[in-house]
């Protein structure tokens, strides 16, 4: 059962990762600085790379861990490391999608305020991060490797 609810925060974490890098997207493509989209900014491609780097690894994770789930396998180290990078993948997108919207992120406008202060907590359900750690090196040892 925990694996499932693991799991079901991690497809969540992925979610929520795309929104808020579609959200980002649409903000720098938008918002102008020096003249030009900040968008054409390289720091802020940097951020945007990395976020969707991060969220397709995580979206990959989760799904090869559904599939050996459904297949009937034993996925207990793999929903726990789904579900502690997911959540922790999507509070860095979070916190990115903060500092490209700026001074306008941490205001109720867009949202992004709130998803920020949300995402917190998909590190604690379903155990802590601390504790997917320690169940994925617990299961590690117990497969040798």
């Amino acid at each position: 059962m925990l694996d499932r609810g693991r799991l079901h925060i991690s497809a969540v974490c992925v979610g929520v990762a795309e929104r808020l890098i579609a959200d980002c997207v649409a903000y720098a493509t938008e918002r102008k600085q020096f003249g030009k989209p900040i968008a054409e900014h390289q720091l802020i491609q940097a951020m945007i790379a990395d976020s969707k780097t991060e969220a397709l690894a995580a979206r990959a994770l989760v799904l090869e861990t559904a599939a050996g789930k459904d297949a009937g396998k034993d996925v207990v180290m793999e929903s726990a490391a789904a579900k502690y990078y997911a959540s922790e993948m999507v509070g860095r997108v979070a916190d990115r999608a903060v500092q490209i919207f700026g001074g306008a992120g941490y205001i109720a406008d867009y949202g992004i305020e709130r998803l920020y202060r949300d995402v917190r907590l998909f590190r604690i359900y379903e155990g802590t991060s601390q504790i997917q750690q320690l169940i994925i090196a617990r299961e590690t040892i117990k497969r040798g490797g």
